[in-house]
């Protein structure tokens, strides 16, 4: 593997904020490169490797989408991944420009270290893979190369070429696993960017509501202090304070389920612990926790059956088959624009849990049917399709859950996967 440290370009206008970034990332072995604009930031960009851009939006002349857009469009600067970095409040249209501009993700001012940390991580993680794969092509494409060479000797070099093949095939079943894992933690990115969006709103409500009692009891104490309280005057202050307070409540209320249910299911995916829980109601958690996702695809999610199973499982495991199942439908089966139905039921039968998965989307063919287990398969190679969803949904269930799972599907008429598995490990 090449010796020299990951590059990571920082793009910013403002020489505090790249000392920001710097420290907030000094644990990680990488080296930072900065650039204080757009212009600045394509001609390092072209003279280097970089294994992610951090990208300030906002910046004098040429701005972060049009700098990443241009990035986007040059064949040897389009594979470097860009996060956008912004101050302002993220709304749809704005995510979509920075999408279009070639963005992976954004975040938002002030930026939480823990949370950039991660991401960088991940980064980080499968820019050192892709590196070992290289690596690994190299010394197979090497011992492809000797062989031909050596064919007078090919009873002996095929044996030592063997030893050395099944060494890197080791090391990419390996490479290959990690890959795995680096795919959970950037669905529990998702899963945290969405969450921290959906709270925006009841959160904005309880100030305004705040706010809105704060003034009406300024007003209230004055005339209370003045003497020019009337009947009226009080009435209206009561029925104003029970107004604001039955808001507040409600919006905390429904701001502290989000919370809730975000952190057992945050929790869980990166846990293998087994524990007893029941099925339907954490599914219906999961769900819960990927609205932001599915309410922007239009697209409802419907748990029903037996509500009275409880399983001994690991829920991080089938918190990651739920939510990369519902993912895989809002990416390939619903287009965004017209109303979709997901339902999952559920069964219990000799101890055995039957989970069903259907959805009302453009369904597959048999041919993308037959192979939507195998790692790398996907249909949608080049616009932000791993091809490694599915295949995790398989593991987890053939192999953490000693279970099966098979997929059933027509074109135009949605897909369903059958999952069967014991109700205890």
């Amino acid at each position: 593997m090449n010796s020299t440290k990951p590059k990571l370009l920082i793009v910013d206008d403002e020489p505090n904020n790249h000392r920001v970034y710097e420290r907030t990332l000094e644990s990680l072995d990488i080296e930072f490169v900065k650039a204080f604009s757009g212009q600045q930031a394509l001609a390092v960009a072209h003279r280097e490797d970089f294994f992610l851009i951090l990208m300030d939006v906002q910046m004098p002349g040429m701005d972060g989408f049009e700098t990443a857009s241009l990035l986007l469009d040059h064949p040897k600067t389009s594979h470097i991944p860009v996060i956008f970095i912004t101050a302002f409040a993220r709304d749809e249209a704005f995510e979509f420009k920075g999408y279009a501009s070639g963005a992976v993700d954004y975040l938002v001012k002030p930026i939480n270290d823990k949370i950039v940390r991660s991401k960088v991580e991940v980064f980080l993680e499968l820019y050192k893979e892709k590196i070992e794969l290289d690596e690994a092509y190299k010394v197979k494409k090497k011992a492809e190369d000797e062989l031909r060479q050596h064919k007078d000797n090919l009873e002996d070099l095929v044996k030592e070429r063997t030893q050395e093949l099944q060494l890197s095939l080791n090391n990419l079943l390996e490479t290959q696993n990690q890959l795995v894992e680096s795919e959970k933690m950037a669905s529990l990115g998702r899963l945290v960017a969405g969450v921290a969006h959906e709270l925006n709103t009841p959160i904005g409500v309880c100030v305004t509501a705040t706010s809105y009692l704060h003034e009406e009891s300024k007003e209230f104490s004055s005339a209370v202090m003045s003497s020019t309280l009337s009947r009226q005057d009080f009435d209206k202050y009561i029925k104003s304070s029970n107004q604001s307070i039955d808001i507040i409540l409600t919006n905390l209320e429904r701001a502290s389920e989000m919370i809730r249910n975000f952190k057992l299911v945050a929790v869980d995916v990166s846990s293998e612990t087994i524990r007893d829980f029941n099925l339907l109601d954490y599914i219906e958690s999961i769900v819960m926790s990927l609205h932001p996702e599915t309410r922007r695809s239009h697209v409802d999610v419907t748990v029903e059956g037996d509500s009275t199973i409880e399983v001994n499982i690991n829920p991080g495991a089938l918190s990651q088959i739920v939510t990369n199942l519902v993912m895989n439908s809002l990416i390939h089966a619903f287009d965004g624009e017209k109303q979709g139905q997901i339902t999952i039921n559920l069964a219990k039968e000799d101890e055995v849990i039957s989970l069903i998965y259907s959805d009302d989307g453009a369904g597959m063919s048999q041919d993308t049917c037959d192979m939507i287990f195998e790692p790398f398969f996907t249909t949608r190679r080049g616009c932000g399709g791993s091809g490694l969803g599915m295949y995790i949904v398989y593991n987890l269930t053939t192999q953490t859950f000693n279970g099966e799972v098979k997929c059933k599907s027509e074109l135009g008429k949605g897909s369903t996967f059958e999952l069967t598995f014991p109700s205890g490990l």
